[in-house]
């Protein structure tokens, strides 16, 4: 008798509780926090257009949004088939700013887009204002050999074909610049797209034969059009002439190089060139030869100078002693424009920093007569469509499942590099210790999406960091669908038989899709004790589970809610005893029971009530960032400074009050193992 006295006690004590808090002091029970939601995330509307001078529309574009500070990728997109992208997106609520980066030459590669009052809108026409461009900070001895630049010995004669401003801008531009269609650069993308080496992309721009000079075959005008530049030097761009049959063995048998770009930058890239500047070279007789030359790095601030080396389109000229390796630009027919496109790589080929995509300066060249230059000898350029062998419709540059019609790219929330977190108290109704450890949750989430910007699966990753907790607590989330939509759930950790599923994965009885991630996290982690809140206890390491969900058919990303979704704690094995992050609903096996007892004031008839105490604080709390969460018993607001000013300004103090900066914590209050 004895004996079962004892296992009976033993399993009681399993199934309560050790108290590890001291309660919120009583003072407290006026409320000073008003309505706050406790959110440090805001959500925003993301509205982008982009489309040439004349409107039309840049279709298929790949955006990306990204954090300012971090460089890190919030959210990437596909216009469709009028230009535009929009979306909901959830972004940290400090940041006051993103940049649209476009994977689209033709298009400033970063523009800065401010958030005002939750709107990211960018309607881009064929230009943009300067002062959103931004430029790319790129060391401009990255890619270069001191060693191999003494090769370069012989000076060039340069002439420049214009005076020019501070910024290198010449001043013989023509007063109207070339309209560069949408056509044109979707072209010019197919041909050259960035970040691709040509050598394994388009090897045959590259074979013996092909033609990178401009054979004037009757006497005719000749313009130059600047289209965009990829690169991180100021570079400079001129021409030299000879005769057709009699081209330069050694660079000292030219005579003359005129400049017409002292500095071929962009406007927000170190210069002041937009696309379509266009120049007037000169009216040539038959019979002459034009070859361009690239002065690597050659604007200094005020003229061409001290240059690293120059590139030739006569490739024997250049400083490679790899034969293979000595051509730097591409000379291509576009039929249907009557133009020639030249694409220009600027780092020596030999250099491994080199990326061999041939589009670090895009130029066009026309002439009237327009078949004046020969073709002959000349690539054709590619088209949209003829690199895409899914057939969703996205260059295979650009699909990250190129074999694959239903995917085209991935999403990650909260960003590409880095994952959020959800922290749990878990004594509600009553309000416990307010350390915020009870579980700590870490999460990215990987949204697979297909040409249409829809959602076919989910792959959310979950690092289960802390449990500083007697009670043996589960995880899971909800989404924003039903549960029929859901066809299949693999990786989560549920043992303990007290949650039901459905054939799918999804969790029984349930209208809209739950995942209950883990039931025991304790099981998960291996350990019976507080797990990771105390000093002096070992460190128990994280657990991680990967989660893959797929659907009976795309869903939107307003379909299936905001990431992160709505997370929620299952208490000690209790399914109905659920904590949700303040204001988001309970799903349908809650028990309302809880509502409104001891310390909570949920009211389910009244909206955003939910999960908040009488004085509004929350039991729960999402973070866009891995949150440095309190030790055991130390209340966040102790340990985080910044947190209670945070909240009781409505959110608009310290928005950043989790982060590290200087003097938001008390860092003998946090756990930093």
């Amino acid at each position: 008798m004895k004996r079962s006295l004892l296992l009976l006690f033993v399993g009681l004590a399993s199934c309560v509780r050790v108290p590890d808090f001291e309660p919120i002091p009583a003072e407290e029970g006026v409320n000073e926090y008003g309505t706050f939601d406790f959110n440090t995330t805001s959500e925003n509307l993301i509205d982008i257009h982009f489309s040439d001078a004349q409107d039309l529309p840049f279709a298929g574009i790949k955006i990306e949004l990204i954090n300012p500070e971090s460089g890190s990728v919030l959210l990437k997109g596909l216009t469709d088939g009028l230009g535009n992208f929009k979306a909901k997106q959830k972004l940290p609520s400090y940041l006051n700013q993103v940049i649209i980066e476009a994977h689209f030459i033709g298009i400033p590669n970063r523009i800065l887009v401010p958030i005002k009052a939750g709107n990211v809108t960018l309607n881009y026409k064929g230009a943009c204002n300067p002062a959103e461009v931004i430029s790319y900070e790129l060391d401009p001895k990255a890619f270069v050999d001191e060693g191999l630049n003494a090769r370069m010995a012989v000076a060039l004669p340069l002439a420049y074909a214009a005076s020019y401003n501070s910024s290198g801008l010449p001043a013989n531009l023509e007063p109207q610049r070339d309209y560069i269609s949408s056509t044109l650069l979707n072209y010019i993308n197919a041909s050259l797209p960035e970040s691709q080496p040509v050598p394994t992309y388009h090897p045959t721009y590259l074979a013996e034969g092909k033609k990178t000079t401009l054979d004037v075959t009757q006497e005719a005008d000749v313009w130059i059009t600047f289209v965009h530049e990829g690169a991180g030097w100021r570079n400079s761009i001129g021409f030299y002439t000879y005769p057709t049959n009699q081209p330069p063995t050694s660079i000292d048998q030219i005579e003359k190089v005129t400049v017409l770009f002292p500095n071929l930058s962009m406007v927000g890239s170190g210069g002041a060139l937009r696309s379509g500047d266009k120049i007037n070279i000169g009216r040539f007789p038959a019979g002459v030869t034009i070859g361009l030359v690239l002065f690597a790095n050659g604007w200094n601030g005020s003229q061409v100078s001290n240059y690293y080396y120059p590139v030739f389109a006569d490739k024997n000229l250049n400083p490679e002693s790899s034969p293979a390796l000595k051509q730097h630009n591409v000379l291509l027919w576009d039929e249907e424009n009557k133009v020639f496109l030249l694409g220009f790589e600027d780092v020596r080929r030999d250099n491994s920093g080199c990326d061999q995509d041939f589009n670090d300066a895009i130029l066009f060249v026309s002439s009237n007569p327009v078949r004046a230059i020969s073709n002959q000898d000349v690539s054709l350029v590619d088209k949209p469509g003829t690199l895409d062998r899914d057939g969703d419709g996205i260059n295979d540059i650009l699909d990250e499942y190129p074999d694959d019609p239903s995917k085209a790219y991935d999403n990650y929330y909260p960003s590409s590099t880095s994952f959020g977190s959800f922290a749990f108290e878990d004594n509600w109704p009553e309000m416990g210790d307010y350390d915020f450890n009870d579980l700590v949750v870490d999460y990215q989430i990987k949204q697979v999406m297909n040409s249409s910007n829809q959602v076919t699966s989910l792959e959310p990753k979950f690092k289960f960091r802390a449990a500083g907790a007697g009670f043996r607590n589960g995880f899971g989330f909800q989404l924003n669908i039903p549960s029929s939509a859901v066809s299949s759930v693999s990786g989560i950790l549920v043992n303990d038989n007290f949650i039901k599923r459905n054939a799918n994965g999804t969790e029984a009885s349930q209208a809209k899709a739950v995942i209950v991630v883990a039931d025991n996290v304790h099981f998960l982690m291996n350990h019976t004790g507080f797990i990771n809140t105390k000093d002096t206890d070992i460190q128990v390491s994280q657990k991680e589970l990967t989660l893959e969900i797929s659907f009976t058919s795309p869903k939107t990303l307003s379909e299936l809610g905001n990431a992160p979704y709505n997370p929620f704690l299952i208490v000690n094995q209790i399914r109905g005893r659920e904590i949700h992050l303040p204001g988001y609903s309970p799903t349908d096996l809650a028990d309302v029971g809880y509502f409104g007892q001891s310390d909570d004031a949920s009211n389910p008839g009244l909206a955003n009530s939910f999960y908040k105490s009488k004085t509004a604080l929350p039991w729960a709390i999402h973070l866009p960032e891995s949150f440095d969460y309190p030790k055991e018993k130390q209340d966040v607001r102790s340990a985080h400074l910044m947190f209670d000013t945070w909240a009781k300004s409505n959110g608009y103090s310290y928005m950043d009050w989790y982060r590290g900066q200087s003097g938001y914590r008390n860092i003998e209050k946090l756990y930093l193992k």
